[in-house]
């Protein structure tokens, strides 16, 4: 059975993630029209090591366990993005996703993003921006630990 969010549900699950912080209340719209709702349960697989992405998930509710070569690296939360290299390029997964509790998600198909990334220069620029964010973020951490 398929599930069903209205916009503005979508909208506020998407709205604290870091990903989608510089976009708009109407930019944000535009990521949540494309937003499918899915439910995981304990110990189901959101992404494997390896594999092909395609999609991403939004954690709306629940947790998960990050595991790289079968060693869990990192746990995520509401508001963590799943898999979301994958709405950038065709590379493999770089980590096993699995739920270790009844988790609510967002499903963001690769292909739904990039053509919203061409037809919206403001989503592409807010996302572009976010991760630079990012990756200054982690380079300021090496730094300090380098």
């Amino acid at each position: 059975m398929a599930l069903r969010w209205a916009r503005r549900r979508k909208v506020e699950a998407l709205a604290p993630v870091g990903l989608f912080a510089r976009l708009s209340r109407a930019d944000l719209a535009a990521v949540a029209d494309l937003a499918v709702p899915e439910h995981f349960a304990p110990g189901a697989v959101l992404t494997r090591e390896g594999q092909q992405g395609g999609l991403a998930y939004v954690v709306v509710s629940g947790r998960c366990a990050v595991q790289r070569g079968g060693r869990t690296v990192a746990r995520l939360g509401p508001g963590s993005v799943v898999g979301e290299l994958s709405l950038l390029d065709r590379g493999p997964r770089t980590a096993t996703v699995v739920a270790t509790e009844e988790v609510e998600a967002l499903a963001l198909a690769q292909a739904d993003f990039q053509a919203l990334l061409r037809r919206s220069p403001r989503v592409r620029r807010g996302v572009l921006e976010a991760l630079a964010g990012r990756l200054r973020a982690v380079d300021r951490d090496l730094a300090r630990t380098g």
